[in-house]
């Protein structure tokens, strides 16, 4: 190998790596997002890029960035209006108001959008939030719980439609 093919290589080579490296931090939110040491990190919607690709991706993202900041501003009306009417009845604000009265919500992420058979969207979501350890849930009670949730959106605006069992899972983080 003459001197001027290694150097040629070499430089080959290190591109290659730089490329690889440029490229993998150009993904930005293409893998699970970090969860932060402490807290719930940033309040922000963000969607992967999976879902930034589906064609409802901004309106699915604006409404759950009302609904969490609803959650987060301890707004009652406001989160009524991010949520279907069956959704509303069966929390009503006195109830809403004591199961949200510790909670912030962040570090949240929309990892997929599916179409859903009941015409409307299976949103998947995953989030942080804390709370007062006697506001969480009776069968985890931690003050900062991950989660990973199947939302599904209907209409226009999309709305959270009700949830069933099991269409959440959780864990201490």
């Amino acid at each position: 190998m003459t001197r001027t093919t290694a150097v040629v290589a070499i430089v080959l080579a290190a591109l290659v790596v730089v490329g690889g490296a440029a490229a993998l931090a150009s993904r930005g939110g293409s893998g699970p997002p970090e969860i932060p040491a402490e807290g719930v990190g940033s309040s922000d919607v963000e969607l992967s890029p999976d879902a930034a690709d589906h064609p409802a991706a901004e309106a699915v993202r604006a409404q759950l960035q009302r609904h969490y900041d609803a959650i987060n501003g301890r707004d009652y009306e406001r989160w009524r209006a991010t949520v279907v009417p069956a959704r509303a009845a069966a929390l009503v604000e006195a109830e809403w108001q004591k199961a949200y009265a510790t909670t912030e919500d962040g570090s949240i992420r929309v990892d997929r959008i599916d179409p859903d058979p009941e015409d409307g969207w299976l949103v998947r979501v995953r989030f942080i939030s804390t709370q007062a350890v006697e506001n969480a849930p009776s069968d985890l009670p931690v003050g900062r719980i991950c989660w990973r949730s199947t939302l599904p959106m209907r209409g226009t605006p999309p709305l959270i439609d009700v949830t069933g069992g099991g269409s959440s899972a959780r864990e201490a983080c």
